[in-house]
C-alpha cells in the first residue's frame, strides 16, 4: 500500500503544481478531466489514509469487536473448520486483521464519495494578506460542518486541504467547476488552521510563532 500511495503522490505532483502556479497568479487552473479525477482520488486518499482519521471513524476497540462478531458468525456457519477459525481468534491475529482491513480501505476509494466530489467540483482558497499562512496537520484534510449538517452533498459542508502555505484546495459548491476565492480577512485562515490543529496530533507551519499561536488556541 505504501508503494501504491507513493505512485499516486508522484502522479499527483503535476496536478498540484497545475493548481498552485495559476492560483498564486490569481488565475483558474485549466485541468483536464483526467487531472481532475486524479486530484479527487488524491484528495480522498489524504482524507482517509492517516491512522488518526481511521480511528476517528472506527476505534480500535470497535474494530476488534466487529472482528469478534465475525468470528462468532463463522463458528456457527462453519463448525467443521473450527480449528482454522481459531487461528484467527488469537489477540495477535485479530489486531493483524484490523490492520489489514484499514490498509485495504485506503486503496479502495468510495465510488459514492467520488461522485459527490466530481459533482461539487474544486474550490481553491488563496491567501492574499501579507504574513498569513496555512498550517499542515497529521490529519491534513479538514471538514467544516454546521450542527446537523454533515453530509458532503450539502453545499454548506466544506472540506479543505492546504497544498502550500498560501493555497488550500477543497470541494466546490456543486456545479462541477473550478472556483478561486481570495481571503479578504484573516478569519477564514484562522478558522481553517484551528480546525486542522483541533483534529491533529501533530502540526507544522512556516514559523514557530504561528505554531505556538494555533497550539494555544485549540
Amino acid at each position: 500500500m505504501e508503494h501504491a500511495l507513493s505512485v499516486l503522490e508522484s502522479e499527483a505532483v503535476g496536478v498540484v503544481q497545475s493548481i498552485l502556479v495559476p492560483a498564486r497568479e490569481g488565475r483558474l487552473p485549466g485541468l483536464t478531466s483526467e487531472q481532475k479525477r486524479l486530484w479527487y482520488i488524491f484528495f480522498l486518499t489524504q482524507w482517509r489514509r492517516t491512522p488518526e482519521t481511521q480511528r476517528a471513524n472506527v476505534s480500535d476497540a470497535e474494530a476488534l469487536r466487529m472482528v469478534e462478531d465475525t468470528l462468532d458468525e463463522l463458528r456457527q456457519a462453519a463448525p467443521h473448520r473450527l480449528d482454522e477459525i481459531e487461528t484467527l481468534a488469537t489477540p495477535e491475529a485479530k489486531v493483524r486483521t484490523v490492520g489489514n482491513v484499514r490498509v485495504q480501505t485506503i486503496g479502495q476509494p468510495s465510488a459514492q464519495v467520488m461522485r459527490v466530489l466530481e459533482r461539487r467540483g474544486i474550490a481553491i482558497l488563496r491567501i492574499v494578506q501579507p504574513k498569513k499562512s496555512f498550517i499542515v496537520g497529521s490529519r491534513p484534510v479538514v471538514k467544516l460542518t454546521a450542527p446537523n449538517r454533515t453530509d458532503l452533498n450539502d453545499p454548506t459542508v466544506e472540506m479543505w486541504l492546504p497544498i502550500a502555505s498560501d493555497v488550500a484546495v477543497g470541494v466546490g459548491q456543486g456545479d462541477g467547476r473550478i472556483s478561486l476565492h481570495d481571503t479578504v480577512d484573516e478569519r477564514p485562515v484562522r478558522q481553517l488552521n484551528i480546525a486542522i490543529a483541533s483534529q491533529s496530533g501533530t502540526i507544522a507551519a512556516g514559523s514557530a510563532a504561528l505554531v505556538g499561536s494555533i497550539a494555544n488556541a485549540r
